[in-house]
């Protein structure tokens, strides 16, 4: 803003009293755009002219985050995109934009046999049993960890994943030292996104493990010896 209003008294030599104008518009939030269609509308040439010298500054916008690279396994290469937008100078509108995508190479983050999910989780769903202890300890040894249900996507993305696999409770990160004592977890964050299912956690004294029941789409606490089917994550 304080470049803004140096421009102003260097070009124009005149006061830049008009900026104050602004709509209520907050300082960081104005643009190129904002000005020009302020200038119009306070009829302010001095604004719409500091607009367009902006736009012909930087006529286009930041790029987005990159999408999830295409290849889903360590040792592959593929694809990944992200867009812009840039002021289309051949239009005679001020307000017209033209889309700008950049393809860049990258190189896959799952090993072989997990999956990239929806939101760019690297997630593989073991269907060989193993108590909960046990569980961990393979997804450590390939460079993973048992996976923490730690945000609404990752949910989302695991209801999504084990959709129409419905016979077996899943091994997921979670365990506490007795029935009445607080949840801890080794990986991620220790304020996971947990749905409990209908009537959990029942606090048996036995049960101080988490796990993931798809029929119901929530979680069970169960005692941490039962062998079942186990997902680890990777990142």
């Amino acid at each position: 803003m304080k470049n803004l209003i140096l421009f102003c008294l260097v070009v124009s030599g005149v006061s830049c009293g008009l900026l104050s104008e602004s709509n209520g518009t907050a300082a960081d939030d104005i643009n190129a755009l904002t000005l020009v269609d302020l200038g119009k509308e306070t009829r302010k040439p001095l604004l719409t002219l500091i607009g367009l010298a902006m736009r012909n500054l930087h006529p286009c916008e930041v790029w987005s985050p990159w999408t999830p690279c295409e290849a889903n396994t360590r040792g592959y290469y593929g694809t990944r995109t992200r867009t812009r937008q840039c002021v289309d100078k051949r239009s005679s509108e001020n307000n017209t934009y033209k889309n700008e995508t950049d393809i860049g190479l990258c190189e896959g983050n799952c090993p072989v046999g997990a999956n990239i999910t929806s939101h760019g989780y690297c997630l593989k769903l073991h269907i060989d049993k193993l108590n909960h202890e046990n569980a961990n300890a393979f997804c450590r040894k390939e460079g993973g960890y048992l996976i923490n249900l730690d945000s609404a996507e990752k949910y989302e993305d695991v209801k999504n994943m084990l959709s129409g696999f419905s016979s077996s409770f899943i091994h997921i990160d979670g365990r506490r030292a007795t029935s009445s004592s607080p949840w801890v977890y080794k990986y991620g964050s220790q304020q996971p996104f947990i749905t409990w299912a209908s009537g959990e956690p029942d606090n048996q004294s036995s049960d101080l493990c988490v796990v993931y029941y798809p029929s119901e789409h929530g979680c069970h606490d169960i005692s941490c010896t039962l062998t079942r089917p186990f997902i680890c994550e990777f990142i």
